[in-house]
Order: C-alpha cells, then sequence, then structure tokens
C-alpha cells in the first residue's frame, strides 16, 4: 500500500510540473550562422509555435520576455515559423497582443498546419482561413511571407508557407532562382517537412518549428510521437536536415499547455 501511496504521488506531482511548471519556462538559445557571402552581421529572433488565444497570458510574458533578450542582443526582426493562433475568429485581438508584445520588433510570419486547418477551440468547429489570419496580422503590423522573399538587413528571407506535400516546390526554387544578386537566403518554413528539394549553395539557413521538441520526452524512450515525417537527428536545435543548415525551435506554446523534458 505504501509503495502504490509513493507511486501515485509521484505521478500527481510529475503531471503538476508537466502542467504548471515546465510550460512556463523560456529557454532562449543564441545561435550563429557565419557565412563569408553574408558581408555583415544581422541578428534575429526566431519563434513559433505560439498557439495564441486572447487570453494566453503566460505565452505572450514569455514572448515579451524573448523579445526584450532578442533587443538586448541586437536583433532587428522576429522571425514566427507558423501556428501563431487557434481560432482565426480571434486574429485581431491576438495579433494586437502579439504586436505589444515583441516591442520594437518588425515582425514576419509564415503560415503554419493551425491557421490552414480545423480548430477544435470553440463552437462551431470549423477550419480557420489563413486570410483572415493575414489581415488581422496586417492589421497591426505583422507581415505573412508565404512564398515571398523579402529582405531584412540585406538578407534575403523566403517563407513557406504551409502545404500537405512533403518538400519544396518548383515554386520555391524559381523564388531562389530569381533573386538577383544570387545571394544566399534564409528560409523560414513551419515545419522541416518543407525544405526537401532546396539547393544546399543558396541557403543560409533553414528556421523551423513544428516539432514542440517533442513537447513531452519520457526517459530512455524519449517523445513517442512528433508531428514530423522527416527523419530528424535531434527533436530541435541545430542540425542538418535535407543536406540544408537548420535551426529547429521547440516553440513557445502549445495546444495542450504541457510539457515534460522539452
Amino acid at each position: 500500500m505504501f509503495i502504490w501511496s509513493v507511486a501515485v504521488a509521484e505521478a500527481l506531482a510529475l503531471g503538476l510540473y508537466a502542467v504548471l511548471v515546465e510550460p512556463s519556462r523560456l529557454a532562449l538559445t543564441f545561435a550563429r550562422r557565419i557565412d563569408p557571402r553574408v558581408p555583415r552581421t544581422v541578428r534575429f529572433l526566431l519563434l513559433s509555435d505560439l498557439h495564441l488565444r486572447p487570453f494566453s497570458h503566460r505565452t505572450y510574458r514569455r514572448i515579451e520576455r524573448a523579445a526584450r533578450w532578442a533587443e538586448r542582443h541586437g536583433a532587428v526582426a522576429a522571425l514566427i515559423a507558423g501556428d501563431l493562433l487557434e481560432d482565426d475568429r480571434e486574429a485581431a485581438l491576438v495579433a494586437d497582443r502579439l504586436r505589444r508584445s515583441l516591442r520594437s520588433l518588425r515582425a514576419v510570419y509564415v503560415t503554419g498546419n493551425h491557421e490552414a486547418t480545423r480548430t477544435w477551440q470553440r463552437w462551431p468547429f470549423r477550419s480557420n482561413d489563413p486570410d483572415v489570419v493575414d489581415a488581422g496580422m496586417r492589421a497591426h503590423g505583422i507581415e505573412r511571407i508565404d512564398e515571398r522573399a523579402i529582405a531584412i538587413g540585406d538578407v534575403p528571407i523566403v517563407g513557406i508557407g504551409w502545404r500537405r506535400r512533403l518538400g519544396s516546390s518548383a515554386a520555391h526554387a524559381a523564388l531562389l532562382d530569381r533573386l538577383d544578386p544570387p545571394t544566399p537566403v534564409i528560409v523560414l518554413a513551419h515545419s522541416p517537412d518543407h525544405i526537401a528539394g532546396l539547393d544546399p549553395e543558396r541557403v543560409l539557413v533553414a528556421l523551423c518549428g513544428h516539432t514542440h521538441g517533442g513537447q513531452v520526452r519520457l526517459p530512455v524512450i524519449g517523445a513517442p510521437w512528433i508531428p514530423v515525417r522527416s527523419r530528424l537527428p535531434a527533436y530541435a536545435g541545430a542540425m542538418r536536415v535535407a543536406d540544408l543548415p537548420t535551426y529547429v525551435s521547440r516553440g513557445i506554446g502549445a495546444t495542450v499547455p504541457v510539457r515534460f523534458g522539452a
């Protein structure tokens, strides 16, 4: 009986930690990519998987802390790798709070699966509309760059929006080919599944999210499942994917606010 009581108490403590403690933690990582073809240092804040609602107070506070940290390190913009929100009906409210949390940083994003698929957050259940999300974000100065190339600090940034197929498309390769001069680019995509097929000589680094760092990583066995079909050498962090230098963010939020070991 005593052993069972201890086991139940330990399980309860771990459950409370996974719900109350770890989702509130903020891990900030300074990653550097050096390439002689880039003439000067440009710094960005990478965010992903925000999963915001108007009342996501803990997540907004973490975003503001990350923005303050990035400003101190000279970042010029926030690059958001998708899954900004849960429900497009809340886009304007979420965008207003997100814009204030990002402080002085310019903000651009690519569409993630949560901007394009069904929401289960409130009745009636329906699919989100990426254009509705875009209108709400754009009204507050947060720019969508799906299938577009922009320059921030003289560095071209190419956005790849959410797509159900694996890999990049011929349109993305053509987008790189149209850049003049043919300088290396930063690729911003929600999932590592969507960067295969790009020319490694043209990509400075690919920035992605979607894995949530495994979200729940159990001892010995790791994460039982991650929503990525590509074989990744790690759940998050710096790695090579499809022969491209890649950084995968752990994300800063979640639909179900539970994390353990991620």
